[in-house]
């Protein structure tokens, strides 16, 4: 898979970074007759501090900058708005509803119409009185109007802040970032072969193992409020992760990802599992 284009030039900033950090070391090198040992026989370590530091200050300086943009960008609490039809003249309406219906026709009640990011994407949110679980149709665009992903997924909430969802599309590379700041306890699948209806079969089927494997229930409130507050406590969730996280390290997990896409996002699901079993034994 080929890479995004965040992560692209993210890489070419480190490299480039890296090579003024070298350039700087050499020039240092130059002033000092080309002699290393001018340097590190300083007294107290200090030569050695000063081309250590030389090297990697530039890298170090970029790091710092980038994760507090990264942290600036990153909301503290989910902006929700509701969205309008008539704002998004690029939306397949055909597409809509059609899905609108056949998850109505599956027992799925329409809860609320709201942007994704503001303005760059359109969300249509369902609950299921019966089998407890929600559901989101929505299609994300970029500035040109281009649609990037268009999907459905059907989830639950469950005991001790546990999540589930399967999603009928394909891994893609927008996914990366999101892989990085993943919450442990959000367990997700990517089905992108199933209809709607063999999509709420597989989420309910894989619901009922990690609720028998985990010993915990299901959410039975399924209310718009029950939602809203999930999706503010995951945009929490997620600026807490990236505060926490190297941001080199985590942007080398993203590169794997887009490099070998995961289509099952577990997090702490099959240890959380393993723990429960020897306890029982």
């Amino acid at each position: 898979m080929k890479l995004s284009k965040g992560i692209q030039t993210f890489w070419v900033a480190v490299s480039n970074y890296i090579l003024l950090g070298i350039t700087l070391f050499l020039y240092l090198l130059a002033g000092n007759g080309w002699k290393l040992t001018n340097l590190l026989n300083l007294p107290d370590m200090i030569g050695f501090t000063i081309v250590i530091a030389l090297v990697i200050f530039p890298l170090l300086w970029f790091l710092s900058n980038l994760k507090l943009q990264l942290l600036q960008a990153t909301p503290n609490e989910w902006q929700f708005k509701v969205a309008v039809l008539a704002d998004y003249p690029q939306l397949d309406l055909g597409w809509l509803q059609q899905k609108t219906t056949t998850l109505e026709s599956l027992g799925f009640v329409q809860l609320m119409d709201y942007q994704v990011d503001p303005g760059a994407g359109f969300a249509r949110c369902f609950a299921h009185p019966q089998q407890y679980c929600f559901a989101e149709i929505g299609q994300i665009f970029q500035k040109n109007g281009e649609v990037i992903a268009i999907n459905c997924c059907v989830f639950s909430i469950l005991q001790q802040d546990w999540v589930v969802a399967v999603i009928n599309r394909e891994v893609n590379q927008n996914d990366g970032i999101p892989y990085m700041c993943r919450n442990s306890k959000h367990v997700r699948t990517y089905d992108p072969n199933s209809n709607l209806d063999e999509l709420l079969q597989t989420h309910l089927r894989f619901r009922q193992q990690i609720l028998t494997n985990l010993g915990i229930t299901v959410s039975t409130d399924v209310s718009w409020s029950a939602y809203s507050n999930l999706e503010r406590q995951a945009t929490i969730s997620r600026k807490q992760s990236l505060r926490r996280k190297n941001l080199l390290l985590s942007i080398l997990e993203a590169t794997l990802f887009e490099i070998n896409p995961k289509s099952e996002w577990l997090g702490d699901y099959l240890k959380e599992a393993a723990k429960r079993r020897l306890k029982n034994r």
